[in-house]
């Protein structure tokens, strides 16, 4: 049997980002979005628990996973996490950050191997707590017609690569790129039809896709994972366990009673603590943010201002997730939520670097280094012709351009 691949092992049948950059196909805003994951660090270990806050509903669901199945837990986990969101955002519930409200509308792309649980994962959620799901649809004239029935639900979709590829490539589904661009904004939504119009004035979803990695590799190209679309969404890439292998699960038990009670028991001690329509951070939750993000600053110095903010200001909705989670009855999001919250910032765009790898993102930092080398034995920053003369894989001045822009990054970013 053929070892499962990952996708760091992946290898795409597109563009590698060398061969974007050489081309200078990249826009400026995909120029900042490469840059900002070049700068992250990917993390060594599987990050399943320090996400999970010890003895609650999170934790039961992945100890349940852990112990009946050979699923990556990622997929369970972040499941129940966006599940959670979507029962917050059917209720209206909203966080306010320094006079900015948002809402819960979590936006997901899961990639694990066929067979990993996406299926029974939301079964086990359904079967806990109240779920309402938005149908499944890969049209324009579909999404609009379900939205006005089901707005504010979870999407959770099957084949996402598939979908994102029509978006991409075919021009019948501009349409749906562009609704889920304003929906992504909160902003209306219409559709004349044949029976009349369709309005949906505050549109809002949690949306999880899940892809296999190869699909999504093939079908996803290195310029799309760079625009501004793919960046609205968070990446997750669930591994199978080696010390879960197959053999150990002939059957899976995770659907039996005994098995679903402890959290049906956490379900409905959460679901007793009354909900408040506006949830606002406390000085102490703002303290931490800001200091989890002047951590997070230094050690990624030279990832772009406008990419970082964008990645660590999802923190908020989570930090909104957690509190629920955590049980709190009280309307104030304090330091303890926004901790969680920004560890799963962290694991996303972990996450999203790793993705980038099997796009030859670790070539391009190959190609970092060796000008780094060559600016140290110059005691100057060379030009784009020291660079194509004196690191190999350097062929042109576009390239050329981009390398110095990482070795400059202040600069670059005070110019754009």
């Amino acid at each position: 049997m053929m070892p499962r691949k990952t996708p760091c092992s992946s290898r795409p049948e597109q563009l590698s980002l060398i061969d974007l950059i050489a081309s200078d196909r990249l826009s400026d805003d995909r120029r900042t979005a490469l840059k900002g994951l070049l700068a992250s660090k990917p993390a060594g270990h599987w990050r399943g628990m320090d996400i999970v806050p010890p003895g609650s509903l999170l934790d039961r669901v992945a100890e349940l996973f852990q112990r009946t199945t050979d699923f990556p837990l990622e997929v369970p986990v972040f499941l129940t996490l966006n599940s959670l969101a979507a029962y917050l955002l059917d209720r209206d519930v909203v966080i306010e950050v320094a006079g900015t409200r948002m809402r819960p509308d979590l936006w997901t792309t899961i990639l694990a191997p066929s067979g990993s649980g996406k299926t029974l994962s939301t079964t086990v959620i359904s079967a806990t707590m109240p779920l309402r799901q938005f149908p499944q649809t890969t049209t324009a004239a579909t999404f609009m017609q379900q939205l006005a029935e089901h707005n504010r639900g979870a999407w959770f979709q099957d084949e996402w690569a598939q979908v994102l590829k029509r978006i991409e490539t075919q021009s019948y589904a501009e349409e749906l790129r562009d609704y889920l661009l304003r929906l992504y904004d909160n902003k209306p939504l219409s559709r004349t039809t044949m029976k009349g119009s369709i309005v949906v004035e505050d549109p809002a979803l949690v949306i999880v896709g899940t892809s296999v990695p190869e699909t999504f590799l093939s079908a996803v190209s290195a310029e799309s994972m760079l625009d501004g679309f793919m960046q609205r969404f968070q990446y997750v890439v669930g591994d199978p366990d080696p010390a879960r292998p197959a053999s150990l699960f002939p059957i899976y038990r995770t659907m039996e009673p005994g098995n679903l009670a402890p959290l049906a028991a956490a379900w409905q001690a959460l679901e007793a603590k009354p909900l408040h329509p506006i949830y606002r951070t406390s000085t102490e939750a703002e303290d931490s943010y800001v200091i989890a993000f002047r951590q997070a600053f230094a050690r990624h110095e030279s990832m772009p201002t406008s990419f970082f903010r964008r990645v660590m200001w999802r923190a908020m909705k989570y930090a909104l997730v957690y509190h629920f989670l955590l049980g709190k009855a009280e309307e104030v999001i304090d330091a303890e939520d926004v901790g969680w919250a920004a560890r799963v910032s962290a694991l996303h765009l972990s996450d999203a670097r790793r993705l980038l790898d099997a796009y030859d993102l670790n070539e391009l930092e190959t190609l970092a280094r060796k000008a780094e080398s060559l600016r140290d034995r110059l005691g100057r920053l060379p030009t784009c012709r020291d660079l194509i003369s004196g690191v190999r894989g350097i062929r042109n001045a576009a390239t050329a351009r981009f390398i110095l822009e990482l070795l400059e990054p202040a600069r670059s970013d005070k110019s754009n």
